[in-house]
């Protein structure tokens, strides 16, 4: 008996090791090539940068931070460092920057502006609030310390941008949990269209979805394969859970799962991610290479 209490007593150990220490410091990359107009996107994860001349602009997404006492700003340097090293031109973030303000304390309230400045974008970062920013009135704090770290915070608003040959249109939406989102705006004539939300499952109350080329989300905490069948149904995230998916023959739905939750339960599970876009020109065949394309979830 006593072997075996040493024994579960080292296992313990080493699961609480894991989750603390090793697990927070890790991150997950993926990189999609999206042509315009089509519902086919091609993984580049493992050859991202032979994609770099066909590629127009890449927008970086991160989503979920949930910085609390449980997790300090410091453990996103990794997706601070992707970011450098990959050099997107926008970055977006779709919301649950805190955990809860109600517990929230002041004193790291300099580290995380000081740590989310450290993402760079030449065309801009812009940010929608999710649901967890609401708690106990912080969008107020959130939506400040956003703007003081060079984040355009967008709440039901639009934001164009463009460069040579490139022009993009950003919608954002109200958290629909607990703020006050407007689905229907007027269509822009910028090439690129993308729309942001927090909960996924909100592109259903959205009228022209057709007009958006990506729509971007988060909110939605996919663990791992071998934990989904225990996986509680998140409300906003109960259809669209993970993942990519063709919502029409032209606009495609992309889940950022997490860069980190702060209980204990979803650290063991879920590892830190950033997904890149890096959109086409217009003179690339997408259709070229179809034995390296991405599967979409059904």
């Amino acid at each position: 008996m006593m072997y075996l209490f040493i024994a579960i007593s080292c296992l313990i150990l080493a699961i609480y090791i894991y989750v603390i220490f090793i697990l927070p410091y890790m991150i997950r990359e993926k990189h999609y090539f999206i042509h315009k107009n089509s519902n086919e996107i091609i993984d580049i994860s493992h050859a991202y940068d032979l994609y770099e001349l066909k590629s127009i602009v890449t927008i970086a997404h991160f989503s979920d931070t949930h910085f609390s006492r449980f997790f300090s700003p410091k453990k996103i340097n990794r997706l601070i460092r992707s970011t450098q090293r990959n050099r997107p031109e926008i970055i977006i973030f779709t919301g649950d920057l805190i955990e809860n303000y109600g517990k929230w304390s002041p004193k790291m309230s300099p580290k995380l502006i000081r740590k989310m400045k450290r993402f760079t974008a030449p065309m801009g970062k812009i940010a929608i609030l999710g649901n967890h920013d609401y708690l106990n009135n912080g969008q107020y704090f959130v939506k400040n310390a956003l703007e003081e770290s060079g984040f355009t915070v967008l709440k039901n608003e639009e934001i164009f941008g463009s460069m040579e040959n490139f022009s993009i249109t950003v919608t954002g939406i109200d958290d629909p949990l607990k703020g006050k989102p407007k689905y229907h705006y007027e269509k822009t004539y910028s090439r690129w269209h993308l729309l942001l939300l927090h909960e996924p499952d909100m592109i259903q109350h959205v009228p022209d979805i057709r007009n958006y080329d990506l729509i971007l989300a988060g909110h939605a905490h996919e663990p791992r394969k071998y934990f989904r069948r225990f996986k509680k149904k998140i409300k906003g995230a109960e259809y669209f859970t993970h993942g990519l998916y063709a919502v029409t023959e032209k606009t495609i739905l992309s889940i950022c799962n997490r860069a980190r939750r702060s209980y204990l339960s979803s650290r063991f599970r879920l590892v830190p991610e950033i997904i890149y876009y890096h959109l086409a020109k217009d003179d690339v065949n997408l259709l070229a290479d179809k034995t390296q394309k991405s599967s979409t979830n059904e």
